[in-house]
This record gives C-alpha cells, sequence and structure tokens, in this order.
C-alpha cells in the first residue's frame, strides 16, 4: 500500500536516476537496476515521472497534466508509490550518486552475493558475442545426435550410481550437485556482468526444493533482445557439460564418473523446463511475450478465485493487466495449478515414502557401531538430509521475513 503524504503545491519532488524503457503496450518500464525494483507504468504516469525529474513543482506537474490529458492526476497517491518502490529521494536532499551508492550497499546484502559487479564489462563482453552465441548452439545440436546414436548413453540414474558404496554415492552426488549449480549460477553471473549489468548470487527454493539462483533484474535495463544470453547462459554450461560428459563415456574416459555427470547435468535441464516455477525458461517465456509479472499474477488470480468460493471479495485487484498478458496468466494459472499439484505428489506419494525407509535404516545401522560400513552409510545419508532441510528451513524463513518488511519486490507490475 502506498505511502499518502499531502504534497504542497510548491513541493519538488526528487527522485532517483531512473531507467525509463521504450513504449510496449502503451506501457514503459521503470526502475532502479542497483536496487532491481522495476515497475510497468501507462505513459501517462511515465510523463509525470519526467516532469518532477525536470525539477517542476508538484503545481507545475498537476498543470500540465490536466492540460495534456483533460483531468488532474492523484499525485499524491502516485507519489507515495514511488516512494514505496525507493525511487524518491530524501526529504534531506542527499545527493543522487551517494543516495545511489548507499541503495546498492543494502540492496546487495538483501539480495545476496554481489558476484562480479566490479570485473570490466570489456574483459567479458566476448561471452555474449556473436560467434559464442552461435558456438553455445552446438551442444543442443550435439546431445541428440549422441544420444540417438548411442541409446544406451541416455542419462539415468543407473548410469549415475557409482560403485564405491552408499556413502560415496551420497557424499559424490551432493558435492558434484551442488558444484555444476553454482557452476550453472556462475554462468548466468558472467554473461550479465558481459551485456554491463550486475547480478547476485542467493539460496532460494522452489516448493520443496532448495535452489540457488541470481537475481538478474539489472538486465531489464536494457533492450529485451539482449536479455536472452544472461537468461540462458546457465542452461547452456549445464547441455555444455552433459556434451563433454556423453563424449567422455563414448571415449572411456574418466572411468563411472562421467555417467554421474551426464545425468546430474540432464537432471539440471530438465528442471529448468518446469517453467510453472521461476526457472530460466520462466524468465525467457516473460521476456518473449512481454509479460510484467506472469507468476505474481496467476497467484493473484488463483487467490481471488479461492476467496469467491468462499464468498469473499477478491483480495487482489488485476484491472490494470492488460488483456493480452491476461490470457496468459489464466493458462499460466492452470499450469500452475497442474505443476505444482504433480510435483507435490510426487514427493509425498514416491520420495518421503523412500526417505523414511532410507532413514529407519540409517537409524538402525547406527546401533552397529563405527566400525561398520552400515554405519558411515547411516550417517552419510542422516547428515545429507539433515544440510537439506535445514537449508530449506532457513530459505523458507528469510524469505518470509524479507517478504514481511517488503524486500525483493522486482516483480512489481506497476505503481
Amino acid at each position: 500500500m502506498s505511502t499518502l503524504v499531502a504534497l504542497p503545491d510548491d513541493a519538488v519532488v526528487k527522485l532517483h536516476p531512473l531507467h525509463l524503457g521504450p513504449v510496449e503496450d502503451d506501457e514503459q518500464e521503470v526502475g532502479r537496476p542497483e536496487t532491481g525494483v522495476f515497475v510497468s507504468l501507462p505513459v501517462p504516469g511515465v510523463d509525470i515521472i519526467k516532469w518532477l525529474n525536470e525539477g517542476l513543482t508538484v503545481g507545475e506537474v498537476k498543470s500540465r497534466f490536466a492540460e495534456r490529458y483533460g483531468e488532474a492526476p492523484d499525485l499524491d497517491d502516485f507519489v507515495g508509490t514511488l516512494r514505496e518502490c525507493g525511487f524518491v529521494q530524501g526529504d534531506d536532499g542527499v545527493a543522487a550518486a551517494a543516495s545511489i551508492d548507499q541503495a546498492a550497499q543494502t540492496s546487495g546484502a538483501r539480495r545476496g552475493w554481489r558476484l562480479f559487479g566490479d570485473l570490466p564489462q570489456r574483459k567479458v563482453a566476448w561471452l555474449v558475442s556473436r560467434p559464442v552465441r552461435r558456438l553455445a548452439l552446438l551442444p543442443w545440436l550435439a546431445i541428440p545426435v549422441v544420444l540417438a546414436a548411442r541409446p544406451d548413453l541416455v542419462p539415468s540414474a543407473a548410469s549415475a550410481w557409482l560403485p564405491y558404496g552408499v556413502t560415496v554415492n551420497l557424499l559424490a552426488l551432493t558435492g558434484i550437485g551442488w558444484a555444476l549449480t553454482f557452476l550453472h549460477e556462475v554462468a548466468h553471473l558472467l554473461a550479465v556482468r558481459a551485456r554491463g549489468c550486475a547480478g547476485y548470487l542467493q539460496l532460494s527454493h522452489r516448493l520443496h526444493f532448495v535452489v540457488a539462483q541470481t537475481d538478474m533484474t539489472a538486465v531489464r535495463s536494457i533492450p529485451r533482445e539482449e536479455r536472452y544470453a544472461p537468461y540462458l547462459a546457465g542452461m547452456v554450461f549445464d547441455a555444455t557439460v552433459l556434451t563433454g560428459a556423453l563424449v567422455s563415456q563414448i571415449a572411456n574416459a574418466g572411468g563411472p564418473w562421467p555417467g554421474t555427470v551426464a545425468f546430474l547435468a540432464a537432471v539440471h535441464l530438465l528442471f529448468q523446463l518446469a517453467f510453472f516455477m521461476r526457472t530460466d525458461i520462466y524468465y525467457v517465456i516473460g521476456n518473449r511475450f512481454r509479460l510484467g509479472n506472469l507468476m505474481g499474477d496467476a497467484r493473484a488470480l488463483l487467490g481471488n478465485r479461492l476467496r469467491a468460493l468462499v464468498g469473499k471479495p477478491a483480495a487482489s485487484d488485476l484491472s490494470g493487466v492488460p488483456d493480452r498478458e491476461m490470457r496468459f496468466v489464466r493458462w499460466y494459472a492452470l499450469l500452475l495449478v497442474a505443476g505444482v499439484g504433480v510435483t507435490i505428489g510426487q514427493f509425498f506419494f514416491y520420495g518421503l515414502p523412500i526417505m523414511a525407509r532410507f532413514g529407519t535404516e540409517s537409524f538402525s545401522a547406527l546401533s552397529g557401531g563405527p566400525g561398520g560400513a552400515g554405519f558411515w552409510d547411516g550417517v552419510a545419508f542422516l547428515g545429507t538430509t539433515a544440510l537439506n532441510f535445514g537449508l530449506l528451513f532457513y530459505v523458507i524463513v528469510r524469505d518470509r521475513r524479507a517478504a514481511r518488511v517488503g524486500v525483493g519486490r522486482s516483480d512489481r507490475r506497476s505503481a
């Protein structure tokens, strides 16, 4: 909710330097790349921002707006919402540069680890050059060809299992999995920097999965066609790793390890296709079809429908969402329900019983003492499980606390 402050006509509202995107569907993206907050505003709202940036007083802005659009704007509410988004400088007249530096530091602490932010763009710009982008197509062409010629190399859980016992497998699968996850995000971060923006690495979750993710909100300050490289860089890395692992298996190099790497890389790629969660493909689709906040709008729509079923009024106003986007939102809401239902169902009907069985066997094995292999298998399983669920609990609690204080509003649609 915006903060309403009565503005006298002689007041001058000072805004931070803002990115103003091109006009699309009678709206423009407005935001601060250093804080990661972007909103979509109708053209009249952008006109108000431009006039405020010119140093016009509140009274002068109202007069210009009325002259151009035939009605007086609710400037108190509009400026209050801009303030809520962090677009308005403090009333003490702090210089814009100092304010931006402070905002960058505080938002960086909230958004994660700001990696490669100080790396000169010129040193990594080649990563998103046209020749490199063309080379990135090779793994996508090679993988189906190799698997068609050698179907025995199709990644599977059996091919991922190492002949070294349960403990080694648990530690290896966990270690390699997180290493690939980290490098996937590093690929995003380098591609973001190659486009002249900064990214933030953070832990998050998708349903009951703990994931690492890169906050790439800053790429919304560059043209849409230039955003695909940062969005797809992680999947290109996964496909390259999968291709290398398949070639290693064909060459009989590396023993059983390439099979493990191939399986984990394939799992990473398949996970990104689950765009009913905020995966890489989700952002690609949102960028391609110019969707402001697809998941947020879909959740709001579902919430309104559930409230209507019990006779309660809608909690979210979606009247500002363009009709073109609402068509996507309705379909995505159905996909969201189906995808979440299937994923949670798989966990409760398949994953949880298996974990319960392994947990029971692990506790039993502990009674045998450290002299037996079963004891260390139990320690490895229980330790890995506790680590995963501990991280999940931490991330969920952290995100809920952040939501209560209004942190992380990069998907907001309009002010």
